[in-house]
């Protein structure tokens, strides 16, 4: 079968033209149909999202009155802890302290007594440098307790730094002055290897 086609060419163009006008908006339409779909579905995610948001902030609001009391107690265990520490560090220089002290005083000769006792700490931080001042009834009490210190674990360095005849109620007396050494490091090593 044959068609023919008696239209004139004009008509003919302005018909396809009017065709492909017709693909064209609908082609268009669809498009904006689709991309209105999408906006729609956007909008709708977005409202769900706020709704939980929403959702959540409240909750955050009803915990908010739990966890305040739980934040105050970590802040006062921070607190605890740090006060634990200082008190750590208190009890270990008083033991240290009460070892020097010790060793001192079972050292030390029954004519004569100590009335000053001075200390300075290195710049390393682990030497104790020690000054005793006192007196004593004689010298030979003096160099028995110098001798004691030198013989000692805890002492290093002991040495004489004045040594002065002095009368007290027409008494005869020594003033002395003892510097050494007490290097913690020594006593920890030792307390560790018993």
């Amino acid at each position: 079968m044959v068609r023919i086609n008696l239209l004139p060419p004009k008509v003919r163009k302005t018909k396809v033209a009017l065709r492909l006008y017709t693909y064209f908006i609908i082609a268009g339409s669809m498009v904006i149909i689709v991309l209105i779909l999408l906006l729609l579905n956007l909008l709708a995610q977005t409202k769900r999202l706020d709704t939980r948001i929403q959702a959540l902030q409240k909750e955050e609001l009803a915990l908010a009155d739990k966890t305040g009391p739980l934040l105050e107690l970590i802040a006062q265990e921070k607190k605890i802890n740090s006060l634990k520490k200082i008190v750590r560090d208190l009890t270990r220089e008083q033991s240290v302290w009460i070892k020097i002290l010790d060793e001192i005083a079972g050292r030390m000769q029954n004519d004569m007594w100590l009335t000053n006792i001075g200390s300075a700490r290195q710049a390393d931080g682990r030497l104790l440098l020690l000054t005793l001042e006192g007196e004593a009834y004689n010298k030979i009490s003096v160099a028995d307790f110098l001798t004691a210190l030198e013989n000692s674990s805890l002492f290093q360095n002991v040495s004489l730094e004045a040594l002065t005849e002095i009368q007290v109620n027409r008494i005869s007396q020594v003033q002395f002055k003892l510097k050494m050494e007490y290097a913690e490091v020594l006593l920890a090593d030792k307390e560790k290897a018993e």
